[in-house]
């Protein structure tokens, strides 16, 4: 019996790993921190169902094939917080559900996010609404509307972009920028980023966030170094290190795992 349901599990493994399209795409990541004080470690895990299958069979990277195929989905998520500072000691956990909307028939794009922190009346809504200049290149309005636990709401708006670029060698950067206006502040945030795909299995990337009044003198920022590596179409491997998380001035490690199917 065992034999068999191990033989069963290869099988299915093996035709989803080598599969030229998938529907499915589940994620899993841990993180961690340590500071003088304690440690704070965070897991999170996340689904996401296209509804319509996404091919694997382009030259774009695998980790692209949701954004190159333009194939609406939705998703939902949960995350896990534990922090021990000494002095303070607790969890908390949150979950998310979402979608978005786009398709090869058309250039418009559209998406939607509900956050909700459990024990809590904190909740976040992210709207988006963009344009697709390009096939690899789009743009997008963003809204942020947040309401803290015992106090008031409040709603802020932002531009963002990506483009994939595809070089002469077969490799491809993919180029990220946003920002936001953030509500009763004087500083707004801001954010770029670049990943850089050796063919389509591996990326490194680098991002930059920060927050100013005046665009280029920061006050708070953090450095992300990040990669991936897909083993397989349907199969990936990625870790990254951001440093001066939270405006804590220490790093923060994570590593993640994705399946698709």
């Amino acid at each position: 019996m065992k034999q068999t349901l191990l033989a069963t599990l290869i099988a299915a493994f093996s035709v989803s790993a080598f599969a030229n399209t998938f529907q499915h795409q589940s994620d899993a990541s841990f993180g961690w921190l340590d500071t003088s004080g304690g440690d704070l470690q965070q897991w999170t895990l996340s689904h996401r169902f296209y509804l319509a299958p996404v091919s694997t069979a382009n030259k774009a990277p695998y980790a692209e094939a949701g954004f190159v195929s333009r194939s609406s989905s939705v998703n939902a998520g949960y995350n896990y917080l534990n922090i021990d500072t000494g002095l303070v000691e607790g969890s908390m956990s949150g979950w998310n559900i979402g979608g978005e909307y786009k398709d090869n028939s058309h250039n418009f794009y559209a998406s939607a996010q509900l956050i909700e922190l459990n024990g809590t009346d904190d909740r976040v809504v992210l709207l988006s609404g963009g344009y697709f200049i390009q096939s690899d290149w789009l743009v997008k309005l963003d809204a942020r509307h947040y309401r803290e636990d015992g106090a008031g709401s409040e709603t802020e708006y932002g531009i963002s972009t990506k483009k994939l670029l595809a070089l002469e060698n077969g490799n491809f950067i993919n180029i990220e920028a946003h920002y936001m206006d953030v509500k009763g502040d004087d500083e707004s945030e801001f954010g770029v980023a670049a990943d850089y795909y050796f063919g389509r299995n591996i990326a490194l990337g680098l991002a930059y966030d920060w927050t100013s009044d005046d665009v280029v003198n920061a006050e708070e920022d953090s450095v992300t170094v990040r990669g991936s590596w897909y083993l397989q179409p349907t199969l990936a491997l990625s870790a990254a290190v951001v440093f001066d998380y939270l405006d804590t001035s220490e790093e923060l490690y994570q590593l993640g795992v994705t399946y698709r199917f």
